[in-house]
């Protein structure tokens, strides 16, 4: 039975940083329960009690293909909420994307100097889904060819941008980590 979804529960689901986890982890695949609660590193009855939470209200869908439940989302419409609400933080906050065409001086080791990215998404200290939103955005105003360099310090962050880009049709030319914590990640559109 589906619980009737009102703005303010909407709002205060989206303030559980375990849902919007599960949330980005089923974006773009039918997940089951243990795959998603192993990306996330997360006990799987935990996981199973969000997603249980997030089908009554109707945000997640779920079918059984020979006895194993697999969820999604149930309209594009909740991920377009999330992509909008980054795109008013953004803009509240006077964040932009640093232009690195001109910069004199960059931080990249010499085993990795044959990567000039031309422009430079500082995510660290950013949780999901902003660093995911924000990357792929980015991408979207960027022109053919153009380098993005992406730095996170958050784990999911690092795991999640390659393969949301890649669908995309962008490449990921490199992703290491230079320093403990921190992951670049080199993709071009």
């Amino acid at each position: 039975m589906q619980k009737k979804l009102t703005l303010h529960y909407l709002f205060k689901i989206f303030s559980s940083q375990t849902k919007l986890e599960i949330l980005m982890t089923i974006f773009d695949n039918y997940l089951t329960t243990s795959e998603i609660a192993n990306k996330l590193n997360k006990d799987i009855s935990t996981i199973y009690r969000h997603l249980v939470q997030l089908k009554n209200v109707g945000i997640l869908k779920s079918k059984r293909i020979k006895g194993v439940e697999y969820f999604d989302f149930s309209s594009t419409k909740i991920f377009q909420l999330i992509e909008k609400a980054m795109e008013f933080l953004n803009e509240v906050n006077g964040e932009h994307v640093i232009d690195s065409t001109n910069l004199k001086y960059c931080f990249i080791t010499k085993e990795h100097a044959n990567f000039n990215a031309d422009y430079i998404l500082d995510m660290r200290g950013e949780i999901c889904p902003v660093p995911d939103i924000k990357t792929r955005k980015m991408l979207e105003t960027l022109e053919k060819g153009k380098i993005l360099l992406v730095i996170v310090d958050y784990p999911l962050s690092a795991e999640r941008i390659p393969i949301s880009v890649s669908k995309m049709g962008s490449k990921v030319l490199a992703k290491f980590s230079e320093k403990a914590g921190e992951v670049k990640i080199f993709i071009q559109k």
